[in-house]
């Protein structure tokens, strides 16, 4: 009787332990490989994080490096700034303060109205000492700053205090950035930065739209020469964009979806325009290791022939070269159609 209690009582036991060990074995309904895709976004989130403090620190230590390497004379006076004018051998001005007025004049004593907007103060004292020579010789003039009104920059995007920004001296676009408060968590290593570039020969400004890798620039000993003027203007994108630039319908920055090819990117800017050359386009890479790469892109091979697309990555920049000649020819023809305008209208 007791070995058929004792065996009826194995068997149940048995019976729990298998119980037991089925609760116990790994569950095919996802569970785990959800935890590990947990783990994994964890380490990435961490791993962007440290990336982004890491860059903060860069972007202050240069900004602090460079902060004293750009002179106030670089400064284009505007609207609203006031200076005061030394000039000891005319006593009509010297010592005296004035405001420059919305076109960007002064009126002054026995020289009358001068246009100082959009000089820097370099320069207007060039031009006061122009003006002065009718009546004194070799007049000497130096020009000071009292207030600062028309010049400021903006930044925009993933920064810690987007806004807009005084700026009382050219800063550079580390300077800028720290004033803003630095690289928000989320923010990206690409930055886009519109500024103007006086040109060398005429110093007529022309604006353009630059790419700038912040991890690249760092690195760089020239990077103080990329100074930021007022009317400047800086986009920090999230993490996670590409750029298109060049002869394309709508240039700028876009999200960067896991499929995202060259053909796609393109499409999303609006396509190219009439002027683009398709057979030349490039894509420019920052890695972070030095000076970018560029790699070559045939639009026709891909869309015509079958040519496998070119998968973009975070900060990417597709540039779509431009056929000056068509270019040339199309200014040429609305230029004609505006003169046949013009004589239309006056006959």
């Amino acid at each position: 009787m007791s070995r058929l209690i004792f065996a009826r009582w194995s068997g149940v036991l048995l019976v729990l332990v298998v119980a037991l060990m089925g609760c116990a074995s790994p569950r095919s309904d996802g569970s785990d490989a959800a935890a590990a895709g947990s783990i994994a976004a964890e380490a990435q989130a961490r791993a962007e994080q440290a990336r982004v403090m890491d860059l903060n620190r860069q972007l202050t230590l240069a900004a602090t490096s460079q902060s004293s390497n750009l002179s106030t004379h670089d400064y284009r006076l505007g609207p609203g700034d006031v200076i005061k004018i030394e000039a000891p051998q005319a006593p009509e001005i010297n010592s005296l303060s004035v405001r420059i007025t919305g076109p960007g004049t002064v009126n002054l004593p026995l020289v009358g109205e001068v246009r100082l907007g959009g000089l820097t103060t370099a320069q207007a004292e060039q031009s006061l000492m122009q003006s002065l020579s009718k009546y004194i010789h070799s007049p000497q003039v130096a020009i000071f700053i009292n207030e600062y009104a028309s010049q400021e920059v903006t930044v925009t995007g993933a920064v810690g205090r987007p806004g807009v920004y005084p700026m009382q001296r050219p800063r550079t676009l580390f300077e800028v950035l720290s004033m803003a408060g630095g690289l928000a968590p989320n923010a990206g290593s690409t930055v886009s930065v519109r500024t103007g570039v006086p040109d060398p020969q005429t110093g007529q400004v022309a604006t353009h739209n630059l790419i700038v890798d912040l991890r690249d620039l760092v690195k760089d000993p020239s990077a103080q020469a990329l100074a930021l003027r007022g009317g400047d203007s800086v986009y920090v994108p999230e993490a996670g964009v590409f750029f298109v630039e060049g002869a394309v319908a709508k240039s700028g920055s876009f999200p960067l979806r896991p499929d995202m090819t060259v053909l796609k990117a393109i499409a999303m800017a609006g396509g190219t325009d009439w002027t683009s050359v398709e057979k030349n386009i490039r894509v420019i890479r920052h890695d972070g290791t030095g000076s970018p790469r560029e790699l070559p892109v045939d639009l026709v091979a891909i869309r015509d022939l079958g040519q496998e697309d070119m998968r973009l990555q975070d900060g990417d920049v597709v540039v779509v070269d431009t056929n000056y000649a068509k270019k040339g020819a199309v200014v040429m023809w609305n230029q004609a159609l505006r003169v046949l305008s013009l004589g239309i209208l006056y006959q």
